[in-house]
């Protein structure tokens, strides 16, 4: 990692939470490939491999014919899904094609591994099981009448599917038998976050819904967000729901009470993350903002120079991925008062987690290219602090550390303007 950017005790304390999958729509994913490496795909046909620590490019994946979607890795691989309906599993070492995996007939827009095996959610509106290691397909899970956007393994290791026609699914990965039908939202299901035996389900509906996933019983509906529910997160025993009304909210998952509305975001929030006792988000105004779960308080923000569509914590380092350009690298944040323990993320897409939407509308990625070094001093206080007179650094990746002064608990992490057309306007927000 960057020195600097992350004490010696902090790297020590902390560990990276399970390699996530991740899904999207069209804006940039990442996912944690393994310690050290991070993959990231965009709106292009390429993934691209970092390097956490230094930033460094280190292989293109080049060969799928249509946008990627979706990214999920295992121990040995990483395996893609495309527009163009194929499947791909990667070397991620030498970055060559292991295995075309073919049988979808629409765009593949999910991948999660379960029990040792790997699932595909299709336009098709069907869902695929094949073998990780021989890439061959082994069954078609059918059932549902629209596109299967979400994917999630739930904590006793079921399969859980949501769709556009509605409804969520819960399948044994095993017999490839459904098991649960869960319907009751009025439009598509858009996050998943699955605990301790509850299922939570977003919506484009605006409504979040309870679910008891032992006898599958709708358990409560909570109202409040004023559009699509985008993401969902466990934190502190509560739950957190981000939507495109730029508000994020607290509810008490025994009674569905709301605890608290968090307003800052001049955009829709499009994720969640927990991290070191702090809540942050990120949106389609440029910002990560960090939260105190406690109060609601805001406690800093972070800029980019586009919208947020990820956040992703590899342990060592923070990413997130932007609407449009290079992934962002940050430092942990600082840590909210009286916090004594340290805790890892568990956000959308982990073991526990939330799928969500990460950037709903489809934007145009800037040309990713550049040798991926970093460059600049390596040395700097943490960039998350609320001090006026520190200076805050975060990478956008091949462009090498970006400073600016902080000023009112603001950090830029804007990309380097030596680098930048200044005669073009900036591109403009993306509806989030």
């Amino acid at each position: 990692m960057g020195a600097g950017l992350c004490s010696a005790e902090l790297h020590d304390l902390r560990r990276p939470p399970p390699a996530p999958a991740s899904i999207s729509r069209g804006s940039q994913m990442m996912c944690h490939v393994s310690e050290g490496t991070v993959a990231c795909a965009a709106v292009g046909n390429t993934v691209i491999l970092y390097q956490t620590a230094t930033i460094k490019k280190l292989k293109e994946l080049e060969g799928h014919t249509g946008p990627i979607t979706c990214l999920c890795p295992n121990e040995t691989a990483i395996f893609s899904g495309s527009v163009d309906t194929m499947i791909k599993k990667w070397d991620f070492k030498d970055g060559k094609v292991l295995r075309n995996m073919e049988g979808h007939t629409g765009a593949v827009w999910c991948l999660q591994m379960v029990n040792g095996l790997l699932f595909s959610s299709s336009q098709d509106t069907t869902i695929r099981q094949w073998d990780p290691i021989t890439g061959s397909h082994l069954a078609t899970l059918s059932g549902h009448e629209g596109p299967v956007r979400y994917l999630m393994e739930a904590p006793e290791g079921m399969l859980i599917s949501a769709s556009e026609d509605k409804t969520v699914k819960r399948w044994d990965p095993m017999s490839r038998t459904l098991l649960t039908n869960l319907e009751g939202h009025m439009d598509e299901v858009t996050c998943l976050l699955a605990t301790r035996g509850h299922l939570f389900t977003g919506s484009a509906d605006y409504t979040i819904k309870h679910w008891n996933l032992e006898n599958s019983a709708l358990q409560a509906t909570w109202e409040g967000h004023l559009d699509l529910v985008t993401c969902l997160l466990e934190l502190e025993g509560t739950i957190f729901s981000g939507s495109r009304d730029r508000t994020i909210r607290q509810w008490d998952p025994k009674d569905g009470s709301k605890l608290a509305t968090l307003e800052g975001h001049f955009h829709g929030v499009t994720c969640l993350l927990a991290v070191e006792g702090s809540l942050l988000s990120g949106a389609g105004d440029r910002t990560v903002r960090q939260w105190d779960p406690k109060d609601g308080s805001l406690i800093a923000t972070l800029e980019s120079r586009t919208g947020i569509t990820c956040l992703l914590d590899c342990g060592e380092a923070f990413f997130s991925g932007l609407a449009r350009g290079y992934p962002l690298r940050f430092p942990p944040p600082r840590l909210p008062p009286g916090y004594q323990g340290r805790k890892q993320s568990r956000a959308d897409f982990s073991d526990e987690g939330a799928g969500g939407i990460h950037g709903k509308e489809k934007s145009d990625a800037e040309d990713g290219r550049g040798d991926g070094q970093s460059s600049g001093p390596r040395n700097s206080s943490n960039g998350w602090s609320g001090s006026a007179q520190g200076v805050a650094r975060a990478r956008e990746v091949g462009l090498g550390t970006q400073d600016s002064s902080a000023a009112d608990r603001t950090f830029s992490g804007s990309q380097d303007t030596s680098n930048v057309d200044k005669t073009s306007s900036p591109p403009p927000l993306p509806d989030a």
